[in-house]
């Protein structure tokens, strides 16, 4: 506000500062370039979580909620009629068959409503749904690898137990990854499955989706779904868990957390380089200051041209930034883009880089402004005072190069502190990199060799142990007789179960405890004691039941045939039960309970074979022909499947991802300490020149400047790696013990240090701070001595 009585200096100010910003282009680039980078980085990360919401919210949104299961066409009917439903599909899962061209064949029937509430799923890329009995959909890798230059319309060879003869194609499904599994997708028509041997009346599965269901939350869904299920006396249901898991999930504390962090690190990095920047700046030009002062200038107004340079500077930074974040997002996220969130990510990046600027300009402009005119013509920015010593030390290139180092322990900490930070997040992000490598997590489950066979059919688990468990003493030997299989090792056996309490039935895969598996699983034991009789164990954070099992309720259990009650008498760690993992990248299979060998007579007692799973020893040397041949065995038998440490590996191959973006990341944070040095090494050449020159008036070889600068350079990056070491390897430490824990069902490895990532940090900073002392170096020797003393007068 400017009082009636006062001068209006607003225009003065405002063209002060934008010759000063005029003057100072090399501040201006590196404070822009600072900016930038802090603005990118926070919006980056914030657009990437709302990219990655809004991609999943798409995926569950106008999809199914629920799939009733074991219906038939009058129970699709009836759900039709339902008031409540806005969609009902109807689905048929035929089953696998082997081709004698090589490949098993996954067919199923379903219409278009199932077809676009799964579109996630299963997508149909070109053509229709068949309709008559001769016409088929069919995979695109299958059609690019069997019939290349067959299009829909034209005709096609079937030769599984089922098909066999001549098909019409009317579709072509998008089944992307298929073809290394060596199993494809095949539509068939509804004329077709009613006419095929296996096909069962009541073997459909409706899938269901609610009207006004952003309106109801998740119980209040089920409920409903559960209501209608009674009703209409429907077997079983089953619900959509990622579309449950999308609306019921509450923005995890953790990953806000982890946000706030690494904004955090943001700020602070970018604080201390832009700080350091204006402060050099200033210092540099306190004269025109204290001339400011002299001609009347006040110390509002100097704070004000400060100001208005660093706001000026700020916004140009921020909106750069934010556009590289938002172009980066939308380039690989294109699917994610969301409005309100990108507005509101957009808005806490330019308030944190608004609060970043304000603290770094603020001691800056105090210093400016606080300047009379008779310290601006004697200031100098060394204000320690200069201490008498008795002790005497030989003057030498290193001597000085040490003593410029330690000079200013301002600009000192700030570059050492800027540099060692980017350092300090690479040596954890890569040691967690080594942690948790997709190899060493996928060998956890791969401990005895790099294959597994296991069962893996659409009947019911029951059915095929009564007629003939393919886990045989048949196969066994088919196995042994590869070349380089030296041993089969038994590591599951399992049914599947039907459990039923408070009125809930649950469904999943049940094993057996045996005289292998007895000792880790009582390992694993949280609660309760290892089960006797007529005893059970579930996972310890098992919620089929709604969470309401306790340690000695009774339940009722069915492994396909009659059922007996059972008590629970103890609840396990999942993450402990490894040994008896899941198979595929998800581990679907994976036991939910554990009974003991006596139950399962029990149950069924005219089985004695309950196979599931098979360790395959091999010799390493002949693991690919192995590999090679196990492939061909689980083509060629049907319900069986094989599960690869290289298919587990690939599974894991997100960590590599998420952790390189973290790397890059940290690379990014290390150039706010490059900026910084940049900046001050340029500042130094300049404001050292008279000194330098000095030096050189009596007796200091050009070499000797050259070697003063360099040693200057290592001391910076000796202190940055020293630092870095200092509170990197203490926080990484704990950070490797917490995810050991959490990866490795308890174990904590070893620590390996990061010998490759850090080496190259080293190698950039000792190669960063020689460019830039053989720059400065060359800056010296295009002057005469003469012409650098003229310059400072």
């Amino acid at each position: 506000m400017t009082w009636p009585f006062e001068n209006n200096t607003n225009g003065i100010v405002k063209n002060l500062a934008k010759r000063n910003l005029k003057s100072e282009k090399r501040r201006n680039v590196m404070v822009i370039v600072s900016v930038v980078l802090s603005a990118f980085l926070i919006s980056l990360s914030g657009l990437t979580g709302v990219s990655l919401m809004q991609t999943e919210k798409k995926k569950v949104i106008d999809t199914y909620e629920a799939t009733y299961v074991q219906v038939d066409e009058t129970h699709i009917e009836e759900l039709r009629e339902v008031p409540e439903f806005a969609r009902v599909g109807e689905y048929y899962r035929y089953g696998e068959e082997v081709s004698a061209q090589g490949f098993k064949g996954f067919f199923a029937y379903t219409d278009k409503e199932t077809l676009y509430m799964a579109r996630s799923q299963m997508n149909l890329a070109d053509g229709d749904l068949p309709e008559e009995k001769n016409e088929i959909a069919v995979s695109k890798e299958w059609l690019s690898k069997f019939f290349p230059d067959c299009h829909i319309g034209d005709p096609v060879t079937l030769d599984t137990e089922s098909f066999s003869g001549e098909y019409t194609i009317s579709g072509i499904l998008d089944t992307t990854g298929q073809e290394k599994q060596n199993m494809y997708s095949f539509l068939i028509s509804k004329e077709m499955l009613k006419q095929c041997t296996k096909y069962e009346p009541d073997g459909y599965f409706a899938y269901v989706h609610l009207k006004h269901v952003d309106q109801l939350d998740g119980e209040l869904i089920k409920a409903d779904v559960q209501k209608i299920k009674e009703e209409l006396q429907i077997p079983g249901v089953g619900f959509h868990d990622a579309y449950f898991r999308y609306i019921d999930g509450d923005i995890s504390m953790e990953n806000v957390l982890l946000l706030m962090a690494f904004a955090g690190i943001v700020l602070v990095g970018g604080c201390v380089v832009i700080q350091s920047i204006f402060r050099i700046s200033i210092i540099d030009k306190i004269k025109s200051y204290g001339q400011l002062r002299t001609v009347g200038a006040t110390k509002k107004q100097i704070m004000r041209i400060v100001k208005k340079e660093g706001h000026s500077l700020g916004w140009k930074g921020m909106s750069i930034g934010i556009l590289l974040g938002l172009g980066v997002t939308l380039l690989l996220f294109p699917k994610g883009f969301s409005f309100s969130g990108y507005l509101i990510v957009m808005g806490c990046t330019v308030l944190i880089c608004w609060i970043m600027i304000c603290l770094s300009i603020r001691k800056p402009v105090k210093l400016a402004a606080n300047i009379s005119p008779v310290e601006a013509v004697r200031f100098t920015s060394l204000q320690k005072k200069i201490k008498n010593r008795a002790k005497r030390k030989k003057i030498s290139p290193c001597s000085l190069g040490m003593l410029n180092f330690r000079r200013d322990w301002k600009k000192t900490v700030s570059i050492v502190f800027s540099l060692s930070l980017g350092g300090i997040l690479l040596l954890a992000v890569s040691s967690l990199l080594i942690l948790q490598s997709p190899e060493k997590l996928a060998r956890q489950y791969f401990k005895n060799g790099d294959y597994k066979i296991y069962i893996d059919s659409d009947k019911e688990h029951i059915d095929i142990l009564k007629q003939g468990n393919p886990l045989n003493e048949e196969l066994k030997q088919e196995i042994l007789d590869i070349d380089g299989v030296e041993e089969i090792l038994v590591t599951r056996k399992s049914a599947s179960f039907e459990a039923t309490s408070h009125e809930i039935t649950e469904h999943g895969t049940c094993d057996m405890i045996t005289k292998e598996n007895r000792e880790l699983l009582a390992q694993a034991v949280l609660e309760g004691s290892m089960p006797e009789d007529n005893g059970i164990l579930l996972p310890y954070d098992y919620s089929g039941f709604d969470g309401k099992e306790k340690l000695g309720e009774t339940i009722e259990l069915s492994l396909g045939e009659k059922t007996i009650p059972v008590t629970i008498s103890g609840f396990f760690n999942p993450e402990k039960t490894i040994f008896a993992s899941g198979h595929g990248p998800i581990g679907v299979d994976g036991p939910m309970m554990f009974l003991p060998e006596e139950l399962f007579q029990e149950l069924i007692p005219d089985v004695t074979n309950f196979d599931y799973s098979w360790d395959i020893v091999c010799d390493p040397d002949k693991s690919e022909k192995v590999g090679k041949a196990l492939e061909n065995l689980a083509i060629s038998h049907t319900d069986i499947g094989l599960d690869t440490f290289e298919d587990r590996v690939d599974s894991f191959g997100y960590m590599n991802v998420a952790y390189g973006i973290m790397q890059v990341i940290s690379w990014f944070i290390f150039l706010f300490g490059v900026i910084n040095l940049i900046n001050t090494t340029l500042s130094n050449q300049y404001s050292r020149r008279q000194e330098n020159s000095v030096l050189r008036s009596i007796g200091l070889a050009p070499k000797q400047l050259a070697q003063m600068t360099v040693w200057e350079g290592m001391g910076y990056v000796v202190s940055s790696i020293l630092l870095m070491l200092a509170i990197g390897l203490p926080i990484t430490l704990l950070v490797w013990r917490k995810f050991s824990i959490s990866a490795y069902a308890g174990r904590i490895l070893p620590y390996e240090f990061p010998w490759l990532q850090m080496g190259v940090y080293v190698v950039v900073l000792v190669t960063v701070e020689l460019i830039l002392s053989v720059w400065t170096i060359r800056r010296q020797k295009k002057q005469s001595l003469i012409e650098q003393m003229r310059a400072m007068e």
